[in-house]
């Protein structure tokens, strides 16, 4: 038997609270982005997004898990990082309907809020080391325009090293989380 082809927004069933929708990987020959993949859970009433890739069809399958996992009556969005391909999309928090949270990482907010920029230092660094298809603001241009429409902030974006401190417990360890990297 065959395995079956998997494509950009494939949702993939977990339980009947979790779907993992899935991305694809960079093209830049045929002007695809990559698209982190994303899950979407389910904990009581509070929708979970982590990630939430980019472009119109990720979006589209964002909101088809959502309703899958459903019901619910608020939601939390967790960015795991800044890059393009993980936050495209995290604006969609505000189309919900529900009260809703969203976090990112603050050493990350530079990237989220220029990524041409960000990109352009990080080929910079790699330049004579690897191929390149042009200079890094030409390269870095092309590859940023892949990610458009990008929409990385929600009117409840915050950070997480805003959040206060908690207590953790493993085991017989007990301490209080640190901030930043």
């Amino acid at each position: 038997m065959a395995a079956s082809k998997t494509a950009l927004g494939d949702l993939i069933g977990i339980d009947d609270r979790t779907v993992l929708v899935l991305g694809q990987g960079l093209d830049v020959e045929h002007g695809q982005p990559d698209v982190a993949n994303a899950l979407v859970h389910r904990a009581g009433d509070t929708l979970v997004l982590i990630d939430t890739g980019v472009t119109a069809v990720f979006r589209a399958a964002l909101r088809e898990a959502a309703d899958r996992v459903g019901p619910w009556s608020r939601a939390l969005v967790l960015t795991t990082h800044g890059h393009p391909d993980h936050v495209g999309n995290n604006d969609l928090a505000d189309e919900l309907g529900v009260p809703a949270e969203h976090y990112v990482p603050a050493p990350d907010l530079d990237q989220m809020l220029d990524p041409a920029s960000y990109w352009v230092r990080s080929f910079e660094r790699i330049a004579g080391v690897a191929p390149l298809p042009g200079p890094p603001a030409l390269t870095s241009s092309k590859i940023v325009s892949l990610f458009e429409p990008l929409r990385p902030f929600g009117a409840t974006t915050r950070t997480y090293e805003e959040r206060p401190l908690e207590r953790i417990r493993l085991g017989s360890l007990r301490f209080t989380g640190c901030r930043g990297r």
